[in-house]
């Protein structure tokens, strides 16, 4: 009920048909599909006390800064995870990642000493490759702080 008030689905009947069609209300209503007469009698016998608690909703929510008056919105940009593939890494592979990223690291200064001597790969800047992964091994050492 809070969230069709926060959406301004009021209508008992537009709750209901939104149990099958709206994602966050059959999320909310936890798969189930009320009738829109329980709705409206629920509605009806408890209006003060949800008033007073949608009221407690809405400072709660002021209090924590999450509070923008408005249209809330499903669609929008899509904001990575902290436990997103991508951010997420294993113990093991944290371990292997920073073996390789040494090794890697000391081939580039072992280049480095023997720039005159040897041939380096086309395009290659030891000096930002050398910064790329120390870079790389710092965010590992806070990782592996984490």
């Amino acid at each position: 009920m809070f969230y069709g008030y926060a959406t301004g689905t009021l209508s008992s009947r537009k709750s209901e048909r939104a149990t099958y069609e709206s994602m966050p209300f059959r999320f909310l209503a936890g798969g189930l599909h009320p009738d829109h007469d329980t709705l409206a009698h629920f509605r009806k016998t408890f209006l003060q006390a949800l008033t007073d608690l949608f009221v407690h909703i809405l400072l709660y929510a002021q209090a924590m800064g999450v509070l923008t008056l408005g249209n809330i919105r499903l669609d929008g940009p899509t904001i990575p995870a902290d436990a997103s593939k991508s951010s997420a890494i294993s113990d093991k592979r944290l371990l292997e990642l920073d073996s390789q990223l040494r090794t890697e690291v000391d081939q580039l200064f072992a280049l480095t000493e023997h720039a005159e001597q040897t041939e380096r790969p086309a395009g290659l800047v030891i000096a930002d490759a050398i910064a790329f992964r120390h870079e790389r091994l710092a965010n590992l050492a806070k990782a592996k702080a984490v």
